[in-house]
């Protein structure tokens, strides 16, 4: 026994520098808040430790570069596949007003010409994923993987400054024109007129929604429509290659992913590698068209888009109306860069996220490989429970090492995690909601605000609500819930529904053409789930903490999503 406890001190954690140590951490930023947004289910070891390192990073390198005027970037800690953020704030009154003036001239280039800021930094990531594409990673040499393994940390560290600048310009805008409306006309933006002025924008996710649909329609001229819905979707690749049609359709498909910018580079969960991307799993965009197949909906996001456009601009005209002369400029300024934070939103994070995540699985999972080959690990996605350092050492010479001990332990521990949610604040204040007021709010951080962790539901007991979150999109609804956790149970999700699950990512968005309503643990006004609701149309709470939780599949609820209040008009769960 004393010799087991002995090795167990000997034994380093998942993230070397980045893991909580309560002792050392809490001391050091008094409150750190778990980013549920991205780290539900729990992250694995080799995700987890690149996370911590290198978003946390880009959000420095990002707050520095546009002097953002109350918080200097985030702390990121690991702990059970969470991630856990503190923030560096700027409480010095002579040293705000320093930041405040490099501010308004870092984000003047940005309110002049955010597109063509953010299409020169497209390219630039698309040219680093064409260099890491360059490598055989399934032919290269030790030495080969080895430089790899830096190449693809240096690309994800570069990903993320990019992220975060293009990031903090628009929701800087945001939150800054939030101030002002609030301050001059007592509008906030979960206000539906707020929101009618920053909504109707298209962006590539939205298009790769339309391309899958299109990819059905073509399957049911060219009568392939009885493949698709008797089928599961790793099954329709076998049956599509029996038929003529059936191939040159599939051919089709691949051409695309093959041929468009993002295309089949794009991973089916955009915070962590553990699952596939596009091109190695094509029946991730094949399950997609046959829902779209299945459901036999028309694709009519253009029209409502098209329709939430014209409404934008009549809002932004009557909303100026109210805005003296001298200020009129400002404030149109403001309102188009803060539109720029919804398309961006959903549109980096194709070139983001999941472009050098796909990258990251195919470069790990032959790494993997080679370990597994030679015997230092059980299988290839063991890589994931190893972080780049350990890779490091034992990449060179594999047979030389057997890693089994560590790998085995790790997942061990990963699947316990699974079975017991962190605590959404650590904290030595006295209760989470001091620790916001005090650790958080006073950043000012729009990212930390407005996205990760989300503004907290103020008090209205005359609602007498069973459940209370913010608007991320106003309406009212009542439906059937559907509570959904893992992107494969979104199958189950029927037309009318109304949609309860943790969070969503870009993976998510076709199912928004279904139901009516959409309910989320986590996040804030810009969000992803706010976000997408918004150009949809459809009522949207965001931020309820605990509505998988509390809400049960079937139960017949009501939103009034204006004011945040989620209804249980029935506790029976029915069928479903």
């Amino acid at each position: 026994m004393a010799k087991k406890k002995q090795l167990k001190a000997k034994i380093w954690d998942e993230a070397p520098g980045y893991d909580y140590i309560a002792e050392i951490d809490l001391p050091e930023m008094r409150s750190w808040f778990l980013d549920g947004t991205h780290s539900i289910p729990p992250l694995t070891p080799l995700y987890g430790y690149q996370w911590v390192r290198f978003c946390g990073h880009g959000l420095k390198f990002a707050c520095t570069e546009l002097s953002i005027p109350t918080c200097r970037g985030w702390e990121l800690r690991f702990l059970r596949g969470g991630i856990y953020c503190a923030f560096h704030i700027v409480r010095d009154k002579k040293e705000i007003a320093q930041r405040e003036v490099r501010f308004r001239q870092a984000l003047r280039p940005w309110l002049e010409d955010f597109e063509g800021l953010w299409s020169g930094y497209r390219q630039e990531l698309l040219g680093i994923y064409a260099k890491l594409r360059e490598l055989d990673v399934d032919n290269a040499t030790n030495l080969q993987l080895h430089h790899h393994n830096y190449d693809l940390m240096q690309a994800y560290m570069r990903m993320w400054e990019i992220h975060f600048v293009g990031m903090y310009a628009s929701y800087n805008a945001w939150l800054l024109l939030e101030a002002m409306t609030k301050e001059r006309f007592g509008l906030s933006d979960q206000d539906p007129q707020f929101q009618d002025m920053v909504r109707g924008f298209d962006n590539k996710i939205y298009q790769m929604d339309k391309k899958m649909w299109q990819f059905g329609q073509l399957a049911i001229r060219m009568g392939l429509e009885d493949v698709f819905k008797k089928n599961k979707p790793q099954s329709i690749l076998g049956k599509l290659q029996q038929s003529a049609k059936g191939k040159e359709w599939f051919k089709q498909l691949m051409d695309y992913m093959e041929t468009d910018d993002v295309g089949g580079w794009r991973m089916r969960r955009s915070t962590d590698l553990n699952e596939p991307y596009w091109l190695e799993d094509p029946g991730t965009p094949i399950g997609l068209v046959k829902d779209n197949v299945m459901r036999g909906l028309s694709y009519n996001l253009e029209a409502t888009r098209a329709e939430m456009a014209k409404k934008r601009e009549a809002a932004i005209a009557d909303f100026l109306k109210k805005v003296p002369a001298g200020e009129k400029e400002l404030f149109q300024g403001l309102i188009r860069l803060s539109g720029k934070a919804s398309s961006y939103s959903e549109e980096h994070d194709l070139y983001c996220e999941l472009m050098v995540q796909a990258l990251m699985r195919r470069g790990y999972l032959a790494m993997g490989r080679r370990l597994a080959e030679k015997g230092a690990i059980d299988k290839p996605d063991d890589i994931f429970m190893l972080n780049p350092d350990e890779i490091d050492r034992v990449i060179m010479v594999p047979e030389g090492h057997d890693m089994r001990w560590l790998t085995r332990r790790r997942r061990a521990a990963w699947k316990e995690w699974h079975k017991k949610p962190n605590p959404a604040v650590l904290t030595e204040r006295a209760s989470p909601e001091k620790a916001v007021k005090l650790d958080l709010l006073p950043s000012g951080d729009a990212v930390a605000i407005k996205t990760i962790i989300g503004e907290m539901p103020q008090p209205m007991p005359k609602l007498k609500a069973d459940l209370r979150g913010i608007c991320g999109c106003a309406g009212e609804v009542e439906g059937k819930a559907r509570v959904v956790v893992r992107y494969e149970d979104l199958k189950k999700v029927k037309a009318g529904e109304i949609l309860v699950c943790p969070g969503i990512n870009p993976a998510w968005t076709p199912v928004f053409g279904l139901v009516n309503g959409v309910i989320t643990d986590t996040g804030g006004t810009l969000s992803h789930a706010a976000i997408i609701g918004r150009e949809y149309g459809l009522p949207t709470i965001v931020n309820t903490q605990k509505g998988t939780a509390k809400l049960k599949s079937g139960q017949r609820v009501k939103m009034d999503a204006t004011n945040g209040a989620v209804y249980i008009v029935n506790k029976q769960t029915g069928k479903g």
